[in-house]
């Protein structure tokens, strides 16, 4: 049974803080989990990784895919212009306990939205499928947390 929950937010509203926090709390569980992450900054051209190492102009000339291993690690690029998280989630996902998705507002799974003011409250407030919204400007980590904790207790899978 794969479970997925979102954490979705505007930038600085606490997306990463939050998502580490949820990682280390499934994995004192032992959850498996994977995480998925949209980088949605406009007009970006890398992913934190610069355009002239080794592995980016494999792709940049023509290869379908590049996988870097190296110290405890597997990097897999691979070039898609538009890809549905669904797809991802079904093409790209091994882990089989929980998938952590950072961002993809308008997707349909189960989500935390975190906001800071206001505004941005109440234009997140339209989002579908919310389960818990939080206010990051005050101490948030216990209602997380205890939110985690039952949602991982209720069996039922979101996808």
């Amino acid at each position: 049974m794969v479970k997925v929950l979102q954490v979705v937010g505007f930038k600085k509203s606490g997306k990463t803080t939050t998502m580490n926090r949820i990682i280390k709390q499934l994995k004192t569980l032992d959850y498996e989990v994977s995480v998925i992450k949209h980088h949605g900054e406009i007009g970006g051209q890398e992913i934190d990784i610069p355009r002239t190492r080794d592995h980016i102009t494999y792709i940049e000339n023509g290869a379908d895919e590049s996988i870097v291993q190296g110290y405890a690690y597997i990097h897999k690029l691979r070039k898609n212009e538009s890809i549905e998280l669904q797809t991802i989630i079904d093409e790209e996902v091994t882990c089989k306990d929980i998938v952590l998705v950072e961002g993809y507002k308008q997707a349909h799974y189960d989500k935390i939205v975190l906001y800071n003011n206001a505004e941005d409250k109440e234009m997140l407030s339209q989002l579908q499928n919310i389960k818990l919204m939080v206010d990051t400007s005050v101490d948030s980590e216990q209602v997380i947390k205890e939110f985690i904790q039952s949602w991982v207790g209720d069996t039922r899978e979101t996808i």
